[in-house]
């Protein structure tokens, strides 16, 4: 049976602790959290935070979307979101079958435009029109692949490799972390029939949301390094593509530093992040494929980084420095920046602002909003946390389906 909407995290995490046998002691200590921090999360205190729950999450033996409530579908309009899931999960299924299987694909430019055309719905965080545009055409690039030789083969297995990015963003946003795998698997294998450098270390970069999740943030460090290196070395000029990729790469280096609480290292890779900046030939954030890298979503990871660290007033001198972010961020990487704030502020017990900056979240980019763990927690933990709710409160519940 599907637990309430309306229970928030932390309750989750309590329930699971019981029915695996742990005292809340024991869970701090085989997950190496402090016993106040359990405590807290427990009872709605403090928000968790994506370490914590992956920490929990290996403990006790089950996913985090067991204990973040994914995939969440309380409301109509959610099904229509999740729909399209299903025929995704068939064509990743069919991305082997025999060359006579598929029918003839359409011209290669063509598949390059509605490619193009999807991926400005990721962009715009629409994940409705992503997700119905998506299985069709992952269907046709994979035959594209099979049915093509030569030069165009390796055109159609770039643009395959971009769908599969598409993929998922799709499958991560919405909480299926089996299909995200899946979705990995398939990236590194269309990439390395591309023949691209770029889109090797991309495929490598995505690889790592696995090991993140997974609480292997050792691993997913070794990966990105790996893949950066041979980035570093492959020839190519140093580019707004190859700067943005490998700015990237230590952006997601700086998030798993943190979350394996090495400070050192998250300065470090924080350093080499401010470094590459001044390589880039534009100030403005730049976004080549799903990776964003400029000061804008650099800020937007070292807030999350300090949260990780328990560093709220290093958190809060981020912010004051970074309170009007560049207007080339994405829509989405902004409803992040708003949301990573509004966490700061109920850390730091400032209800009013961590509403305003939910809200503000929402307004950028919804659908994202709304599937987000992080953001719907926040949402219910300041329902808990305050006695008088306001009209503003309830209405941003009512909308994440937290009635």
């Amino acid at each position: 049976m599907p637990e309430p909407a309306d229970i928030h995290i932390g309750a989750r995490m309590a329930s699971r602790r019981k029915l695996a046998g742990y005292t809340q002691r024991q869970l701090a200590e085989h997950s190496n959290l402090s016993l106040g921090s359990i405590r807290k999360v427990e009872r709605g205190e403090r928000p968790p935070t994506p370490s914590v729950l992956a920490g929990v999450a290996r403990v006790l033996h089950v996913t985090v979307e067991d204990l973040t409530g994914q995939p969440y579908r309380q409301l109509p309009q959610d099904e229509q979101v999740h729909a399209p899931i299903t025929e995704v999960r068939a064509a990743l299924r069919h991305w082997d079958l025999p060359a006579d299987w598929f029918e003839q694909p359409r011209a290669i430019s063509e598949l390059r435009a509605d490619l193009q055309a999807v991926t400005k719905h990721r962009v715009d965080g629409r994940l409705t029109r992503l997700g119905k545009a998506l299985p069709a055409l992952l269907e046709e690039l994979t035959a594209a692949v099979h049915l093509r030789t030569g030069r165009e083969q390796q055109q159609a297995a770039r643009l395959l490799t971009l769908a599969y990015d598409l993929a998922h963003t799709l499958t991560y946003r919405l909480g299926y972390p089996d299909l995200r795998g899946q979705v990995e698997d398939r990236l590194r294998w269309a990439a390395g029939l591309a023949g691209d450098p770029l889109l090797v270390a991309l495929a490598e970069y995505k690889r790592v949301e696995t090991f993140k999740s997974a609480h292997e943030y050792g691993a997913g460090l070794r990966v990105l390094q790996a893949a950066r290196e041979q980035l570093a070395d492959c020839g190519r000029g140093r580019g707004a593509e190859w700067v943005t990729l490998l700015g990237g790469m230590r952006l997601r280096e700086v998030t798993l530093a943190s979350r394996q609480r090495d400070t050192a290292a998250t300065e470090h890779h924080l350093d080499a992040a401010r470094s590459l900046l001044h390589q880039s030939p534009r100030v403005a954030d730049q976004r080549h494929h799903s990776v964003v890298f400029g000061v804008g979503n650099l800020a937007i990871h070292e807030i999350q980084a300090r949260l990780e660290l328990q560093q709220v007033g290093e958190a809060d001198k981020v912010i004051h420095k970074n309170q009007q972010l560049p207007a080339s961020v994405p829509p989405t990487r902004v409803s992040a920046y708003h949301i990573n704030v509004a966490r700061v502020h109920i850390a730091a017990d400032r209800r009013e602002d961590a509403l305003s900056h939910l809200q503000s979240a929402r307004q950028a980019a919804p659908q994202v909003t709304r599937y987000k763990p992080m953001a719907r927690d926040a949402a219910l933990l300041l329902t808990m946390k305050y006695r008088r709710t306001t009209e503003e409160l309830r209405s941003l519940s009512t909308w994440f389906g937290l009635d």
